[in-house]
């Protein structure tokens, strides 16, 4: 029974640390399907020794019945609200009064954070486990709400061990929010389901917050991230920065933006940075938070009224603007999805000018109600291209129906919906999981302790339309050629937008493939205006160069979706060989550290295209595509060897690991398969260790590892 105990402990913990990992430190080991399958052997276990379960099992996240009310609770510590600053007088009277107070005029440490828009709370930890959670409320009393927050999977239902000692009593407080990707997949499905659309991801974090039957809280995508501290006992700490840090290793998110600042110059480069790259954070944020690190500090500074002196919140501007629709317009993308963008009266929107604005599909058009010649409210984040968020009905007159097209805008074929498929997982009756694609989903069943699962197709309908007509379509295929001639991938010089347009009406370009054929029609382009013997041959000289190519380039150039640059090269350096890459099965793939079950997918489903192998075929025929040098054995002792990190190690940092690994020669995976060449594994090693076990693979230890850098040839 011990042995029982014992395996239950450790199928736990290695999920608590894997927890850790995806949610805190932003750095996964494992992907999303071993993960799964981790989790249902978990269940699978918790399902054969039902008097084992705790109550701080992964698997009990959804353990309490509905309520019919929220109880009130009074918070140790009142959660003061922040006031706010919006321009560099106002910090600077903000550091004023902080100066004055202290009686002091040097440079003291400043943590910067993001301040996250969405539903502040506090949750509580007696000796490493969560007890209870509470709702800021009026900031002195809030609504006990432990049951919904116990079912997002970012808060950990117990701390895990660190170099910190594991307090007896802890208060974090934090954010719950809703990334904008989930938000929008949120809206989607409500759209499907004909359910109530959420406004903005703030209030659907807070409205998901309050749901009196936790199964509710616990489908909807929310996040925590730590931002503040409340009452402690049986930790000494002296700053917001250590606090962060001991919290962090305890499996509790804490913010990457966080930064020290040391002056108010640092704080407002901080600010500008945060400003600019706005677009970029994957959650809403409306400005940032400056607070005095030094808790004894914080503390002599105290507060006034219901804010601290110790704290400042900066704001953004405005980047909302009203103006009108004049009209809409269908644009065709390289990949053949038609999108809807709305041309409107120019207004200025934080600093810029803006008369273009994208409606992305036709499932936006319906849910904004939006109409041609309505006012409406727009967006803009950074320097991407705004969108609408609301329509103002009171103001609609002489309204027009948005037409949606039946034929590509740009040749006329029919239009179809972009249909996608999920595939459900079920066991007998029941589904136990829902996955993106068959690939994705054969993994899963493959790898599942139960190997009578089934699988089930579900067929989706797209919001989006596209062009039935593929690369027989003049707008699609320039879209392939702009790409594929551009400066990361072939690198064409001469070929802009209105040569290929050019090129493609006079019948010359009918896939990339006849750039390296344009030589025949030498002598016609002597009659184009604009071509004269000097540019017809710097042209045919850029594209004799293109033809010997860099294989992480060519693999660029293919335009496959979701595949960028970093991927590209990471495709390259992994399989070596085009080959081996249009080849690759699904587990090939997403061994690759940076490469998920979605590009996986798509890479697979890319080559299985008839067009792109003819097309590839073609193209093959009259590229070099250069291999990448295969260094000695005595240049990198490690060459080819596949190696996958597990574990926490105590002496070297994963990134360090990683990078010595790949300056000697060895390929670093996040997955243990028959291909793996060894294993080094650290404390709590868990699932991966376990397979490498089962299939034979040769185990190091840290020490061992660092022999191992010390004589590599030693391992080969």
């Amino acid at each position: 029974m011990s042995k029982l105990i014992t395996d239950y402990e450790e199928l736990k913990d290695q999920i608590r640390y894997h927890d850790h990992r995806y949610y805190s430190l932003d750095d996964p080991e494992i992907s999303d399907i071993e993960y799964d399958v981790l989790l249902k052997n978990l269940e699978e276990f918790e399902k054969n020794n039902p008097n084992l379960i705790s109550k701080d099992s992964p698997t009990q996240r959804i353990g309490s019945a509905p309520v019919s009310q929220f109880n009130t609770v009074e918070h140790l510590k009142p959660m003061l609200s922040l006031a706010n600053v919006f321009t560099k007088d106002e910090l600077e009277d903000f550091y004023t009064r902080v100066n004055k107070r202290l009686l002091t005029d040097y440079g003291y440490e400043i943590i910067c954070e993001p301040k996250m828009d969405g539903a502040a709370v506090s949750i509580i930890y007696e000796k490493g486990h969560l007890v209870s959670a509470l709702t800021r409320g009026d900031g002195f009393l809030g609504e006990d709400i432990t049951s919904n927050i116990q079912t997002i999977k970012s808060i950990p239902l117990k701390l895990l061990s660190s170099d910190f000692i594991i307090p007896d009593y802890l208060e974090v407080r934090g954010e719950i929010f809703i990334s904008k990707k989930d938000f929008k997949k949120l809206n989607e499905e409500a759209k499907r389901n004909n359910e109530k659309i959420f406004a903005n991801p703030r209030n659907a974090a807070s409205g998901s917050l309050r749901q009196l039957d936790p199964k509710i809280t616990a489908a909807r995508p929310l996040s925590f991230i730590a931002h503040g501290i409340g009452e402690i006992q049986g930790l000494e700490i002296e700053s917001v920065k250590e606090f962060f840090e001991a919290i962090s290793k305890m499996g509790i998110p804490v913010s990457k933006l966080n930064k020290i600042s040391y002056s108010i110059d640092d704080c407002l480069k901080y600010y500008n940075k945060i400003l600019e790259t706005r677009d970029q954070i994957p959650f809403d944020i409306d400005g940032v938070v400056y607070k005095i690190n030094n808790l004894e500090f914080q503390n002599k500074l105290g507060k006034v009224s219901r804010s601290p002196r110790w704290a400042i919140a900066h704001k953004f501007p405005a980047e909302e603007a009203t103006t009108e629709i004049l009209e809409v317009s269908f644009q065709v993308g390289r990949t053949g999805v038609i999108t809807p963008v709305a041309r409107l009266k120019p207004v200025k929107v934080g600093g810029v000018i803006v008369s273009n604005c994208t409606l992305h599909n036709i499932d936006e058009i319906n849910r904004l109600d939006v109409k041609i010649n309505d006012t409406v409210i727009i967006r803009r984040a950074g320097d991407v291209i705004p969108q609408i968020i609301k329509v103002i009905e009171s103001k609609r007159q002489n309204p027009i129906d948005i037409e949606i097209p039946r034929a590509c805008p740009a040749c006329g074929a029919n239009v179809i919906k972009e249909n996608a498929s999920d595939w459900d997982v079920f066991d007998g009756d029941k589904k136990i999981k829902s996955l993106g694609s068959k690939q994705e989903a054969e993994f899963f069943t493959e790898n599942h302790v139960n190997k009578d699962l089934i699988l089930k197709e579900v067929k989706n309908d797209g919001a989006f339309l596209r062009c039935s007509a593929e690369y027989k379509c003049d707008e699609i295929l320039k879209g392939s050629i702009i790409h594929f001639v551009s400066r990361k991938a072939l690198d064409i010089e001469g070929l802009g937008q209105e040569i290929i347009s050019k090129f493609i009406e006079l019948g010359y370009l009918k896939t990339a493939a006849d750039i390296f054929k344009l030589h025949k029609y030498k002598k016609e382009l002597y009659e184009l205006e604009g071509f004269g013997e000097k540019s017809i041959n710097n042209l045919i000289k850029s594209i004799e160069i293109s033809k010997n190519i860099d294989l992480h380039k060519f693999i660029y150039s293919l335009g496959i979706p979701d595949v960028g640059e970093s991927t590209s090269r990471s495709l390259a350096s992994n399989f070596k060989e085009f080959k081996k890459i249009q080849n690759a099965s699904f587990a090939d793939l997403i061994s690759i550290e940076d490469i998920g079950p979605k590009v996986a997918s798509n890479i697979i489903n890319f080559f299985k295209n008839d067009f792109v192998c003819l097309f590839i075929d073609d193209l093959l025929d009259n590229l070099k595509i250069n291999r990448i040098k295969s260094p000695t054995l005595d240049e990198m002792p490690l060459l080819n060897l596949n190696i996958v990190l597990t574990g926490k190690l105590q002496k070297y940092s994963r990134d360090e690991i990683k990078e010595n690994l790949l300056l000697n020669g060895a390929k670093v995976s996040s997955s243990v398969s028959k291909n793996t060449s060894l294993v080094i594994a650290g404390d709590n090693a868990g699932s991966k260790l376990n397979k490498a076990t089962e299939l034979g693979i040769k185990v190091l230890s840290e020490d061992e590892y660092i022999e191992l850098l010390n004589d590599p040839k030693k391992f080969t």
